[in-house]
């Protein structure tokens, strides 16, 4: 197995499509010796490098129901923060997680999430912050803009991690390493002149249009440095529908992997064919 840095991108529950990525680099004979994730990207980041089996990931991924991680919370409601408090998501990532923090990894993950009170980016990572579970992380990195509740983490205040880094690929380890980001990407038509978007068509674009104003100086930085990117084209899965169709999920999750084992074919020398 060779080794490979991988980042994952901002997803929404879009997930499979990045569990598809990890098994295309799986079968294609890599191994990664260190993780990037932000937001959705951060949930199948730091699953992996906790230790679970790809297979198991991918039946969470095309089988389990987010719905409930969404319940309404009055009381956060009320602090004009969000509509969720986010404490069934981080107890599903705690026990998923097995209250790990970064100092007890094996694996290098870095979590990315943005720190409102300081108006900056804010890392997660075995060098900044050893002593932080991993799930507090990645509640922090996923707290969607007015749909979750910002996490307090000493004196940050830290929200979703694409406002400010969606494709972590950047904050990878530069060496002889190869280094891959992961990008879910989305090529929504123009809404036409007049027509009349609804509530969750409105919050997607909203959210499309956020991330990919600051994709682009990562994606650019880390293409310089020799990093490689899959896109992977996943506009007809809505960001925030918790409760996508398996047909839907298979589809992710089948586009990440034919996106991945695409830009990893340019990584891996071609076989002899001998004489």
């Amino acid at each position: 197995m060779r080794p490979i840095r991988v980042a994952l991108s901002g997803s929404g529950f879009r997930v499979p499509a990045h569990v598809g990525a990890l098994q295309a680099i799986a079968d294609a004979g890599f191994v990664p010796v260190e993780l990037a994730g932000t937001s959705g990207g951060s949930i199948v980041a730091a699953l992996a490098a906790c230790g679970m089996a790809l297979s198991d990931m991918k039946t969470m991924a095309l089988t389990f129901d987010w719905s409930g991680m969404l319940s309404f919370s009055p009381l956060a409601a009320l602090r004009m923060r969000g509509f969720c408090d986010g404490s069934r998501l981080l107890a599903w990532l705690a026990e998923h997680t097995g209250g790990l923090s970064f100092g007890q990894l094996g694996v290098d993950l870095t979590v990315v999430a943005s720190d409102v009170a300081a108006e900056a980016p804010f890392e997660f990572s075995r060098m900044c912050t050893p002593s932080a579970t991993i799930a507090r992380a990645v509640r922090a990195s996923t707290s969607i803009p007015f749909v979750f509740e910002p996490l307090r983490f000493g004196a940050a205040l830290l929200a979703d991690g694409g406002m400010v880094n969606n494709i972590p690929v950047d904050r990878l380890k530069i060496d002889d390493v190869p280094r891959l980001g992961i990008q879910l990407v989305s090529q929504d038509l123009p809404v036409r002149p007049r027509s009349t978007l609804s509530a969750v068509q409105f919050s997607m674009r909203l959210i499309d249009l956020m991330l990919s104003a600051c994709e682009s100086t990562h994606v650019s930085a880390a293409q310089a440095a020799g990093a490689r990117m899959a896109f992977v084209e996943t506009g007809y899965a809505s960001t925030l529908d918790r409760s996508m169709p398996l047909e839907l999920r298979q589809r992710l999750f089948n586009d990440g992997y034919a996106a991945a084992q695409a830009a990893l074919a340019q990584l891996v020398p071609p076989a002899s064919t001998g004489s």
